[in-house]
């Protein structure tokens, strides 16, 4: 077992107990929680009359129920808020790749500091990562003002997704390759697998090397490798059920009857539920774990959790979505 209660949580050389971790940690999830709470009850309180069931189903789309939380409750509302004030995508040279293209350096260099030994400036990235994201939603803001579609979905097929999903993958391997660089750098003793300290300038000292074996170059490598392994299924089975549920639920039903058994599919608190399950298991997900463990400089036992446990969190998401997803093909099918 990890021992939580040797994690530094200051990286000025000093262990202590996780509890400013733990704090942030429960804050954040009892925010996230009652924005869930609130936004799955609207969904689950929609009515279901002849004006919003003979079309596709209200809003908000398959995509945002799966969005991670700070992409959905900070990233997306603050984006839209953004837009709705200045106007971005009213300008002519403003475009959505040029978005991307300026989100794909922001993280390239939030990538580059989160390498430094300097707690400081690896907590800076964190806040530069954020940024990325934040741009990564403003680019799809901005196609969707420019388009004058309301219509929150993947653009599959086109260049424009392409370029988006090409830049989120570099902006990911340099974050890992960072990361990767940093824990290189400092060694890790093997005390239930934990980071006990880090620089926070080049003359700190670090755990004594008696405390306990190091870590081995080979386990650092091969955990970031499994980290890399499952954000790329992570990233698949996401793109995956949201595609199939978008095709099944969103589209047009021109019959009454089928139309209110596609809502009513989609506002079950089942579909709810599986959605949500995405929400925490998605790439963005696992990397927002990670955002906070490099501001809390406990990333070394976090890379650990996901590698123990991730696959095994994943296999179950993406085994109760199969199940979930074959059950309402085979109701639209009966109902045709």
């Amino acid at each position: 077992m990890m021992d939580w209660s040797r994690l530094s949580v200051d990286g000025l050389g000093r262990t202590g107990p996780i509890n400013v971790a733990l704090i942030i940690f429960s804050v954040m999830a009892f925010f996230f929680a009652i924005a869930d709470l609130q936004f799955y009850g609207v969904i689950g309180n929609l009515p279901c009359s002849a004006a919003n069931c003979s079309s596709t189903i209200p809003k908000p789309s398959v995509k945002l129920m799966m969005q991670d939380h700070m992409c959905h409750y900070i990233h997306h509302y603050s984006a839209e808020a953004f837009e709705d004030s200045v106007g971005l995508s009213r300008f002519p040279f403003i475009t959505p790749n040029f978005i991307t293209t300026v989100h794909l350096f922001v993280g390239v260099l939030a990538a580059y500091m989160a390498a430094s030994e300097h707690l400081k400036i690896r907590q800076l990235s964190v806040g530069l990562f954020q940024l990325r994201l934040f741009l990564d939603t403003m680019d799809g803001v901005v196609y969707r003002r420019q388009l004058h579609t309301t219509v929150y979905v993947n653009g599959w097929g086109t260049v424009g997704y392409y370029v988006d999903a090409v830049a989120d993958i570099v902006a990911s391997f340099f974050l890992i390759y960072g990361l990767l660089v940093f824990l290189l750098r400092h060694p890790l003793h093997r005390r239930g697998e934990v980071l006990p300290t880090t620089r926070s300038s080049p003359d700190s000292a670090l755990a004594q090397p008696d405390v306990a074996p190091l870590v081995s170059r080979q386990t650092i490598q091969l955990t970031m490798f499994l980290c890399v392994l499952q954000g790329g299924f992570r990233v698949y089975f996401w793109d995956k059920y949201q595609r199939s549920f978008h095709l099944t639920l969103g589209k047009v039903m021109h019959r009454k009857s089928d139309a209110l058994l596609q809502a009513r599919i989609f506002n079950s608190p089942l579909t709810r539920f599986v959605l949500w399950v995405w929400k925490v298991s998605s790439a963005e997900g696992m990397l927002s774990f990670m955002y906070l463990s490099i501001f809390l400089d406990c990333i070394w036992p976090m890379l650990v959790l996901i590698r123990k446990y991730g696959f095994i969190q994943l296999a179950v998401a993406a085994v109760i979505t199969q199940l979930h997803t074959w059950q309402v093909n085979e109701l639209l099918a009966k109902a045709r």
